[in-house]
């Protein structure tokens, strides 16, 4: 065995990479006034330069709240016409097209995946005006937001190449130049192996949602969020002072409705319009597992700090150690009572197609496009939009999904981890720990003693491993490297779990010393 690649390995594995919380300057700037300045005292007694500082936060902190106060529904047309407006309305999914209209975007240079739990730390200033107006909406629903990928962020975004412009997916296939910044990258160790890089604003970006928040002292605030669902920018709605967008979620094509009725028809593409309709009812009841998939936890805090609702925390009081326990990976509810409804409504898509298909004048033939407007998810793929992970050359046995279905790839995959676990000497954290099928209790992967809920899908289930097992080994070495954004493109769970089962094999065979 290769044991200083095994060292290496551990070393590594799970870096708090994820981690946006650090120290940073503070949005406010320190101005004492001349007479703070000439004061005699200034140990933080009255008119000492702490008493005028905190002074002049509370005055901030006044003018925050009554900015930021929510719009009373007087149902007058002067407010519905300002609440309706981008900077004012909650972002909503909406169940008839899968949308989610007037959703702010947070555009920076690293990437969210499904499953993922951060910490944020924002000091810019039209971020903080942004996060402000989200939480202000805290009674309408669940606070929205959107991540996308910027490479280089805010510094990119103020640069003024066309590169870095937020653009639609429409927009994105109509530029021509775009793959001039698609590149790849690779290393000594393994010249031969490249991973995909892309210098310019990316489409696919990951719906966020922010479950709880502290404000800090200086201004800043701090956030713990989840990351739930893929989209793809659909509408551009505001660029000024942050983006804002309308954007489609994206399905894995194991969740689309119309997969398995497009194979009975001989492989032909059904119509967007159709899809359209369909694809609303799916991802409405995508979100209905969300409860169930994602718990709530609060943010710790100092025992120094306990009134989070009237008190600002300053850098002490963070307990950095508590909030690390949270990240990077969020925990299953332990609540089953959304599970019920979910099924049932991912049940009633499921009928609805068999219906189309059983009545012979609205039958599923009678949608195949015929010169008609092909189905977005066909249009990405076809555009480069989204696509599969890169093979590994090193690992032989290139996998076909057209021949190994999720459940054999999700086994395999398992298998793969089982030796990476018990050669590299590494423990699989409990959020990837409960995903293992319970029929697969003969591996020397330690057991949960409580496992997922019966009826929770296996398909949501396989899903989540596709971007968690990935995870685990991102800061290893090319090919695991830089790829959140790739699996993030990756248009279904098969792609992903074969992607993630090729890499486990290539480290698999570098421990045992097969590559050297």
């Amino acid at each position: 065995m290769c044991n200083a690649f095994v060292a290496s390995i551990a070393s590594v594995l799970l870096l708090p990479s994820a981690l946006a919380f650090a120290p940073a300057s503070p949005c406010i700037a320190k101005r004492p006034s001349a007479s703070a300045l000439f004061s005699n005292n200034d140990s933080g007694e009255d008119g000492g330069i702490a008493d005028f500082e905190k002074e002049k936060m509370n005055i901030v902190r006044m003018l925050q709240k009554s900015y930021y106060k929510d719009v009373p529904d007087t149902g007058d047309d002067q407010t519905m016409e300002s609440t309706n407006n981008s900077a004012t309305a909650a972002s909503a999914l909406d169940p008839a097209t899968g949308r989610i209209n007037n959703l702010p975007l947070w555009r920076v240079g690293w990437v969210e995946t499904p499953g993922r739990r951060n910490c944020l730390n924002v000091h810019e200033m039209q971020y903080t005006h942004m996060f402000e107006k989200i939480l202000s909406q805290e009674n309408d629903g669940p606070l929205y937001f959107g991540h996308l990928y910027l490479p280089g962020g805010t510094t990119s975004a103020k640069s003024g190449e066309e590169r870095y412009q937020l653009k639609t997916w429409r927009d994105e296939l109509k530029d021509e130049n775009r793959f001039d910044n698609y590149d790849s990258s690779s290393t000594l160790v393994t010249p031969d192996i490249s991973t995909p890089t892309v210098d310019r604003s990316a489409v696919v970006g990951c719906l966020m949602q922010i479950i709880d928040h502290r404000r800090m002292e200086d201004g800043r605030l701090m956030l713990l969020i989840q990351a739930l669902e893929r989209f793809v920018v659909d509408e551009i709605v505001d660029t000024k002072p942050y983006a804002v967008a309308n954007v489609q979620i994206l399905l894995d094509k194991e969740e689309l409705p119309w997969e398995d009725s497009q194979k009975s028809s001989k492989g032909k593409e059904v119509d967007e319009n159709f899809c359209k309709y369909v694809r609303g009812k799916a991802v409405a009841a995508s979100f209905y597992y969300h409860e169930y998939e994602f718990n709530r936890p609060k943010l710790p805090i100092s025992e120094n700090n306990d009134q989070v609702d009237e008190s600002y925390l300053t850098s002490e009081d963070v307990p950095w150690t508590a909030i690390s326990k949270l990240l990077p990976f969020a925990h299953y509810s332990t609540d089953e009572m959304c599970l019920n409804a979910a099924n049932a409504k991912t049940a009633h898509v499921a009928d609805s197609m068999t219906t189309l298909n059983d009545e012979d004048d609205n039958s599923i033939e009678s949608t195949i496009s015929s010169g008609g407007e092909l189905p977005m998810e066909h249009e990405l793929w076809s555009g480069g939009i989204t696509w599969d992970p890169p093979p590994v050359p090193q690992v032989i046995t290139r996998r076909s999904q057209d021949t190994l279905d999720c459940d054999t790839l999700e086994t395999l995959l398992w298998l793969a981890l089982d030796d990476f676990c018990r050669a590299a000497g590494f423990e699989l954290p409990e959020e990837v720990r409960c995903l293992l099928p319970p029929e697969m209790d003969y591996l020397d992967i330690e057991q949960m003693d409580t496992s997922l809920s019966s009826n929770y899908p296996k398909i949501r289930r396989q899903r989540r491993l596709s971007y968690l097992a990935p995870a685990l080994i991102e800061n290893v070495e090319n090919p695991m490297k830089d790829m959140r954004q790739v699996w993030l493109n990756t248009p279904s769970t098969a792609a992903r779990l074969a992607g993630a089962l090729e890499r486990y094999e290539y480290l698999n065979n570098k421990m045992m010393g097969q590559y050297e």
